[in-house]
């Protein structure tokens, strides 16, 4: 190694390890995970490092180890520290088949492999916490192929104990109940809707802006997901069926047909409809397919609805999740200041992880407000 190269080395901050036990232990996965993560494909990668494109596809594929220098370069094109590469942490791929996604047919490649990799960083930092901080439990069960999902629904809402009524904090229940909810940040990821998994036997839900501009739209969604969680063991992502069941789930789950039928109007009377929606924390849209279901209006009515809903836009007004402490992911954040009320920090846990320390926050979302500093050339 040329002194230059040492002194690249040492700037970005991975002194602790030698570029050649790096090297020894390099991880051809986290290669491809920080790639896909500074969304940038192997010819991009490549012009930056000064390889090929061959090349790039080799070290991903485990056919061939970088050198020394060319990892230091990899490091730089892929925003991470080089001792980022080394094995020996955890590491729990999810590929797509493990994912309930809503749709893959308009979702980009690129897009949905960035967003399976966020969630593998989500793991990562939720094992890497929980080595430290108790978790609650995971209290999720497991219901027979062709168990009806409003019957899954209530068996759910009895072992959560949720009353009769309305969902107060279908989130804060969700991680209460031991599974993880993630909102990806604004302009993250395009074209995801949302999508749920269970990785090494911890269930996640995750959302995007896309799915959570509303709150109403963000319970829908996370509900939707978690009946994917509790009915379909074997994802098949895009699955009609599957899609189905799963806004059945919801809707039974946040609406049971016998505590909404008695509340419901007799004709779709928007206003009423909006005062109920705001008291069960659902959306017009929703009770009117509820009433729909229930038999309680017609295809014509439906349609007149929907024209007069869609006619004004002041009925979908778009409500914050974030303004409602309920439906806000709050785990990790309280599971992150836990860890660091016990006299550890963010970059002792960064360390762990070896990645950059603003890599924790800008994943959480909490916006660190110190000035930016960097050495002096």
């Amino acid at each position: 190694m040329n002194n230059s190269d040492q002194n690249a080395f040492q700037l970005f901050g991975a002194e602790s390890e030698s570029l050649d036990a790096i090297v020894e232990k390099f991880d051809p996965a986290r290669l491809r995970q920080a790639r896909v993560l500074s969304t940038r494909t192997k010819s991009e990668v490549a012009k930056l490092v000064g390889v090929s494109a061959a090349a790039i596809g080799q070290y991903e594929a485990g056919v061939a180890k970088p050198r020394p220098d060319v990892l230091v370069s990899l490091a730089r094109a892929v925003l991470v520290e080089p001792a980022f590469f080394a094995t020996g942490r955890p590491l729990y791929p999810i590929d797509t088949g493990a994912a309930h996604f809503r749709s893959l047919r308009s979702v980009r490649a690129s897009d949905r492999d960035k967003a399976l990799a966020t969630a593998e960083q989500v793991w990562e930092l939720a094992h890497a916490l929980e080595s430290a901080v108790h978790f609650p439990t995971v209290n999720l069960p497991k219901f027979e192929e062709g168990m009806h999902p409003a019957a899954a629904a209530k068996i759910l809402r009895q072992i959560w104990q949720i009353p009769d009524g309305p969902v107060p904090h279908l989130v804060a229940t969700m991680e209460a109940n031991g599974i993880i909810v993630f909102v990806l940040e604004e302009g993250a990821i395009d074209r995801v809707d949302a999508f749920s998994t269970v990785a090494s036997e911890r269930p996640f839900v995750i959302s995007t802006p896309r799915r959570s501009n509303n709150v109403y739209r963000h319970r829908f969604t996370c509900a939707h997901e978690l009946g994917h969680l509790v009915l379909h063991d074997e994802a098949v992502p895009g699955d009609r069926k599957q899609e189905r069941e799963a806004d059945e789930f919801a809707a039974a789950l946040l609406t049971p047909a016998e505590d909404i039928q008695p509340l419901l109007p007799a004709r779709l009377e928007l206003p009423k409809l909006d005062r109920i929606g705001r008291d069960w924390g659902v959306s017009i849209d929703s009770l009117m397919k509820r009433m729909y279901e229930l038999r309680m209006t017609s295809d014509t009515s439906m349609r007149r609805a929907y024209q007069k809903l869609n006619s004004d836009p002041s009925w979908r007004a778009d409500e914050p999740w974030f303004m409602y402490e309920g439906e806000s992911p709050s785990l990790l954040q309280q599971a992150l200041k836990i860890y660091e009320d016990s006299g550890k920090s963010a970059s002792d846990l960064a360390e762990q992880l070896k990645w950059r320390t603003n890599r924790i926050r800008e994943l959480l979302g909490v916006r660190d407000t110190r000035p930016e500093l960097s050495v002096v050339k």
